[in-house]
């Protein structure tokens, strides 16, 4: 009896529960297919002690690796044969992967056509009343949608897939469409070392060497940058041995692109269509010296020698094979591949047991693997930095059409720090944070957020103080001002309505309500006099708690004067030049004596 551990079996789910854990299941295959396939098969043996579980494997019920494993990936069962060979009975179970069920939903919503829509507009329609999520990898140009839904939604998704120029990334219930599946994780398949058999097949049956392309409403390349002809030629062309092709691209609406886009077409069938069967043992499975480098999914690049037969080149797993629990060969289908020359120097370097640089003269291409699964490229253009999804992170050379020096980029391919090899600017877009250190020299912005202060059109807002130094400016606004000095040439208190202002480095005080001034105070520099005047016209009232007004220098009141009740002279003080016109009751007392004068005869 051999004893397993949960690490090394599949797990059977009904529903949302495990149900069970396949112990006897056997010869576990995992088939994989980029862009397509992807399912695991296997035998589970009837036994009388173990009917159970072999009665659970109907369809639709679940299978799932455990995390180690194949990175936990669930599958549901589709379809079963059970079979009797004598006394065997047995059942053979293959499970499609879990992400394969959401063409068991239909959208039928349709799009006659609409304009510039994004992938990620495009994959919430899919992702509407099902388990799945979405996520989007890379930089995919905006697309024109004509005559799209009503289908399964993962017959929608692979139309999405291949109208964007995607990849199909499954994990359980997120779906990835991304640039570039897989990566070069120093993947090696070479005779005496872990090959046990490889199969070249070749034919020339999609093979294009002069192509024809045309454009919306007919346009062609002919008349662009000097063209004179519908057509490019590869430079495999022979005219005695011509093969001639068109394409239509019904989306392009210039010749610009149209060119380019007809450039890459070529690329891809100019020469044979060339692909390679590949037994290999896989070497993670002897020694765990390996396994970092280890193939592990559809897409990933492998390298690969045959120096008996002359091959070697780089290429990627379009199909992978393989028993997660056995220790038997598995199977790459091996496409799009970068055969080496003869004249090709191939140097690799080792740091600690990572493959760390690969040359090759072919294009001026270096190739590099460091420490993770980064890679770094040396073409044409100048140097490039990508990641283990081969997203471009760093430019160094040529950038941009004729644009040169170094430029770094996000993980959805937006520039955001560059130069301008013409001025020597740098330019940042996105946050730009010091985390420990300082700024020097001159800064200019045209706007910005520092501390919390917002800068802007000419002003500074936000809350928070502004401590020490000099305000100088030609307005100051506020709910409260507090401090020790304020110097300058207008002082107000409220923007409108009622305020005080103080003007002429304070020898003015005046009283507004709005822009009417009510009262003024004037206090002259020098030896001048002061004043209090109300500029309306309306009368001014002095109220004194103290006992007395205190005029050192006299007091000269001119014009027409009222004193209230309770104001009297001191019999002490000698009052000249006082012209009495109006006292309360004075005019008739002296009438009064007037009359009796007059009357005594005087």
């Amino acid at each position: 009896m051999t004893i397993k551990s949960v690490n090394e079996v599949l797990a059977l789910y009904v529903g949302s529960a495990r149900e069970a854990f396949l112990l006897n299941a056997k010869e576990v295959l995992v088939r994989e297919v980029l862009n397509g396939e992807f399912y695991v098969q296997f035998a589970y043996p009837f036994q009388a002690d173990d009917a159970e579980r072999y009665g659970l494997l109907v369809e639709g019920n679940d299978v799932q690796f455990p995390d180690v494993v194949e990175r936990g990936q669930r599958f549901c069962i589709r379809n079963v044969q059970e079979i009797r060979q004598g006394r065997k009975i047995y059942k053979v179970v293959e499970a499609h992967h879990i992400a394969f069920t959401l063409g068991n939903y239909f959208l039928d919503g349709y799009i006659d056509f609409a304009a510039a829509k994004t992938l990620a507009e495009m994959l919430t329609m899919l992702g509407t009343d099902t388990p799945f999520s979405f996520v989007v990898e890379g930089s995919f140009p905006a697309q024109d949608i004509f005559e799209w839904g009503e289908k399964t939604k993962f017959e929608l998704l692979q139309e999405l897939r291949q109208l964007y120029g995607a990849e199909l990334s499954f994990d359980n219930y997120e779906i990835t469409l991304t640039t570039r599946k897989g990566g070069n994780y120093g993947a090696r398949v070479e005779y005496r070392h872990n090959m046990r058999g490889i199969k070249r097949k070749s034919h020339d049956m999609e093979r294009i060497t002069r192509l024809y392309g045309y454009g919306k409403n007919g346009l062609t390349i002919e008349g662009h940058a000097g063209l004179t002809v519908k057509y490019i030629d590869s430079p495999h062309f022979d005219p005695a041995n011509p093969f001639m092709g068109k394409v239509d691209f019904p989306d392009v609406e210039t010749q610009s692109r149209l060119l380019e886009e007809m450039q890459k077409h070529l690329a891809k069938y100019e020469n044979p269509s060339v692909t390679y069967d590949v037994d290999f043992v896989q070497m993670e499975k002897v020694d765990r010296e390996f396994l970092d480098e280890r193939l592990r999914e559809a897409g990933d690049t492998v390298t690969c020698f045959d120096e008996v037969l002359g091959y070697s080149f780089d290429a990627r797993a379009n199909d992978f094979d393989r028993y997660p629990f056995e220790k038997k060969s598995g199977r790459a289908n091996l496409t799009n591949f970068r055969e080496f020359k003869t004249a090709d120097y191939i140097f690799q370097a080792t740091v600690g047991s990572k493959k760390a640089i690969t040359y090759t003269s072919k294009n001026a291409v270096l190739k590099g693997q460091k420490y993770d699964d980064s890679i770094t490229l040396v073409d044409g253009y100048g140097m490039r930095v990508a990641d283990d999804q081969d997203r471009t992170m760093v430019r160094i050379g040529q950038t941009a059409p004729g644009e040169y020096g170094l430029a770094l980029f996000n993980k959805s391919g937006v520039r955001t720090i560059w130069q301008d090899s013409a001025t020597g600017n740098a330019y940042f877009s996105g946050t730009l944070q010091a985390a420990n250190g300082s700024f020097s020299g001159s800064i200019t912005a045209t706007s910005g957020t520092i501390g919390g202060w917002t800068i802007s059109s000419g002003s500074l807002s936000g809350s928070g103080s502004i401590v020490g130094g000099s305000i100088i400016g030609s307005s100051v606004m506020g709910t409260t001002i507090t401090g020790g000095t304020i110097t300058g040439t207008t002082v107000q208190s409220a923007a409108s309505g009622d305020f005080v202002r103080l003007t002429s480095g304070f020898a003015t005080i005046t009283i507004h309500n709005d822009s009417n001034p009510q009262a003024s105070l004037q206090i002259q520099g020098g030896l001048a006099g002061g004043q209090i005047w109300s500029p309306r016209g309306g009368p001014i009232q002095l109220g004194i708690s103290g006992n007395t007004i205190n005029a050192v220098g006299g007091m000269n009141f001119y014009n027409y004067t009222t004193f209230n009740a309770g104001v009297h002279f001191d019999l002490a003080a000698t009052v000249t030049g006082l012209t009495v016109a109006h006292v309360t009751g004075l005019q008739t007392q002296l009438n009064s004596l007037d009359a009796r004068i007059t009357a005594l005869g005087g």
